[in-house]
């Protein structure tokens, strides 16, 4: 798994590589690849400042350098949101766009020139933070954690314990067994 700052710079090729194909496009799959672009920047700016922009400011910034990030991606947002109710052919649309990919390079310069080197310099946990983030990454993508893998994997059983449960009820003449197990209810 790439630590933080690798799994950061890999986010920030992905969405650049779809800003050249916006580019690059003409007619309805410009829509598509713009909202692709945004649901990544969104995921993006979610473990930036759910996991990593925290820990650089408990670690190592006096609080401006996050700030500063911080204040670009509510720009961000605020411009994702604009295009967002934005129609297909609303004519402002590209211009926004294009507004939306200025602000967004313009933080991926600063990130990468500045905030990044001094993190990778500073002996922060990087490996430690990219795990977190790429986990993260998998659920707000909908794959899920593996944690919740597990989970969903083991409730068609749980499912199908209480089924034969309630089918030798049914078999005894209505009798409950006094164990827990059997009646589907366990103490952790």
């Amino acid at each position: 798994m790439p630590n933080a700052t690798q799994l950061i710079r890999q986010d920030h090729k992905k969405v650049e590589g779809l800003f050249k194909k916006f580019e690059q496009t003409k007619g309805k799959a410009k829509r598509r690849i713009a909202d692709n672009a945004m649901a990544e920047l969104e995921v993006h700016a979610m473990l930036e400042e759910e996991i990593f922009y925290p820990a650089v400011e408990k670690e190592i910034d006096d609080g401006s350098m996050v700030k500063e990030a911080l204040e670009e991606h509510q720009t961000v947002k605020d411009l994702i949101a604009e295009l967002k109710e934005m129609e297909e052919e609303d004519e402002e649309f590209e211009s926004k766009f294009s507004e939306l990919m200025e602000n967004v390079q313009h933080h991926v310069e600063e990130e990468e020139s500045e905030m990044l080197p001094k993190v990778e310099e500073d002996g922060l946990d990087l490996k430690g933070l990219g795990d977190q983030m790429s986990e993260r990454k998998q659920e707000l993508q909908g794959g899920g954690s593996r944690s919740a893998k597990r989970a969903k994997s083991k409730t068609p059983r749980k499912t199908a314990a209480k089924s034969k449960t309630a089918a030798k009820s049914k078999s005894s003449g209505g009798k409950k067994s006094g164990s827990k197990r059997a009646s589907g209810g366990r103490s952790r």
